[in-house]
């Protein structure tokens, strides 16, 4: 099935519609509540970079949250191009940014642009409340799915969870898991790592009934993911490989996926919205990933995920799920395995500018 094309960035990339008048940001270390392991991921400590554009009496919150083995940009690099922007463009520097540095002020742009129209950002985009959480489920030390997670996401009233797997893992180890929480909708994401050639092990995962198998091969095979959803069952997710509007293009034309998973921190929220109305126009499944952000970060996940365009389940948890202590009061919460978005007017929760600073290991403004 070949879907509408995505001529340029910047038919589904929009520039910000207002100059502010100062911009801080913050460069972040927040603890986990515990290592979180993938097939391209080893993390304690997440790396974030928090941004605020203040305009008038109105601040937008935005975040760059790359993850390390996954994004092709680094917290590190962003920092310095940012500085780097800075210094160039100063209060320009939202025109003059590209990727996730892009993405992040086209964050805080929405959540200004929901605030100037006296809106929730959920609203704002058209949505409705709440949303279904789902929690991913990270590796432990034998690549088996952590079941120190599976336990505590239980506990907590997940109903959905994404089981992270490498090519190391052993299809019984999560069937085990399907069998011993059959009240849980799985999916299975391995990173890239699989060999798309190993029809055996490809059959054996098939034939657990997982809700889907994300980016299962490497980012570029376009043809090989185009195959394997030819011979499988179990709808075929690309997140790695939805890194650009011409890549989902691709994705598109070549039939490469059932589900295609974007992310609020790799296009911007408006973006985002404007990409999944295109690839749901043309016949395919929209999954709203996530990048184990901050609140702020999930504060524009969560507002999306409440648009009827994404027709999965995200990957949407609360905040102590992953974090000692998070950025925003008050913090995600679930409840009946469900987040629901305060009322409040744009991200709707307050940035919590003491825990900021204590987290915070760089700091910059822009006048």
């Amino acid at each position: 099935m070949a879907g509408p094309s995505f001529v340029s960035l910047s038919a589904a990339m929009s520039p910000a519609r207002h100059t502010p008048n100062h911009i801080s940001a913050w460069l972040v270390e927040l603890p986990l509540v515990r290592q979180f392991i993938s097939a391209t991921t080893d993390v304690a400590v997440r790396r974030v970079i928090v941004v605020r554009c203040n305009r008038g009496n109105e601040a937008g919150w935005g975040e760059a949250a790359p993850v390390p083995g996954h994004s092709t940009e680094t917290v590190d690099q962003i920092w310095n191009w940012l500085i780097r922007e800075a210094r160039d463009s100063g209060l320009e520097m939202p025109a003059a940014s590209s990727g996730v540095l892009a993405a992040t002020f086209a964050q805080a742009e929405a959540d200004l642009a929901a605030q100037s129209a006296g809106e929730p950002l959920w609203r704002y985009l058209g949505g409705s409340t709440p949303v279904w959480a789902s929690a991913a489920i990270g590796l432990d030390s034998d690549h088996r799915p952590d079941d120190r997670q599976l336990r505590s996401a239980s506990e907590q009233g997940y109903r959905h969870m994404k089981l992270k797997i490498d090519r190391r893992t052993n299809v019984a180890d999560v069937a085990a898991v399907l069998h011993r929480h059959p009240e849980v909708t799985f999916g299975a994401d391995a990173n890239g790592s699989l060999d798309l050639e190993d029809r055996a092990v490809l059959d054996d995962f098939d034939a657990l009934g997982l809700a889907y198998l994300e980016q299962p091969g490497r980012f570029d095979n376009y043809e090989g993911h185009r195959r394997l959803r030819k011979n499988m069952t179990t709808p075929i997710a690309l997140d790695e490989t939805a890194a650009s509007p011409a890549a989902i293009d691709r994705i598109l034309a070549e039939g490469a996926a059932d589900i295609v998973n974007l992310k609020a921190g790799r296009f911007g929220t408006e973006s985002t919205l404007r990409l999944a109305k295109m690839i749901s126009g043309a016949g395919y499944r929209v999954r709203l990933g996530g990048l184990i952000e901050s609140g702020i970060g999930r504060a524009h996940t969560v507002a999306l995920a409440t648009h009827e365009v994404f027709t999965e389940t995200g990957d949407i948890a609360a905040s102590d799920r992953y974090f000692i202590d998070d950025l925003v009061r008050p913090q995600w919460t679930l409840v009946d395995g469900q987040i629901t978005p305060p009322p409040g007017v744009g991200i709707g929760v307050t940035v919590a500018n003491a825990t900021l600073d204590r987290f915070a290991t760089a700091t910059m403004t822009v006048d």
